[in-house]
């Protein structure tokens, strides 16, 4: 499962997208649309801002904006910014990988061979989706609309 932190980020850049080119966005009004605790929202743009994924004014006509086009951001950059990795376990992770300590030998572990191929497809998926390709709520519980 993804972390509050970023599933908050998401919403946090998803609002940026929907705002890009008009100019700062205050950060009271991303916490008030997108339902994120003030504090905790400074806290994860400003680890997207030194990421290079937002820019920032400060000020009273200040706020927050991206730092390049919606089209440019992939879902797949961002949850490995804020998570780490796309694996569900950390032998499958590319970047953060790790040995399980009570786990057969890689070579012979089918759960891990599994998870490379989720891995890989989750991987393929959020990479091909852009903050600026539209994405509906679905319209029911259980439903999946992109």
């Amino acid at each position: 499962m993804l972390s509050q932190k970023t599933r908050y980020a998401i919403r946090a850049m998803q609002h940026l997208a929907d705002r890009y080119g008009e100019g700062p966005v205050q950060l009271g009004e991303i916490a008030t649309a997108q339902k994120i605790p003030a504090k905790f929202l400074t806290t994860i743009l400003s680890e997207l801002g030194r990421a290079g994924v937002v820019e920032s004014q400060r000020g009273r006509d200040g706020g927050y904006w991206l730092a390049s086009p919606p089209q440019e951001l992939t879902y797949g950059n961002l949850v490995r910014l804020m998570r780490g990795s796309l694996a569900l376990v950390p032998c499958a992770s590319r970047n953060a990988h790790e040995r399980c300590s009570n786990c057969v030998a890689e070579n012979e572990c089918r759960l891990r061979a599994l998870m490379l191929k989720v891995r890989d497809q989750t991987a393929d998926l959020l990479d091909s989706i852009h903050l600026s390709d539209p994405i509906q709520p679905p319209s029911q519980v259980g439903d999946s609309t992109i």
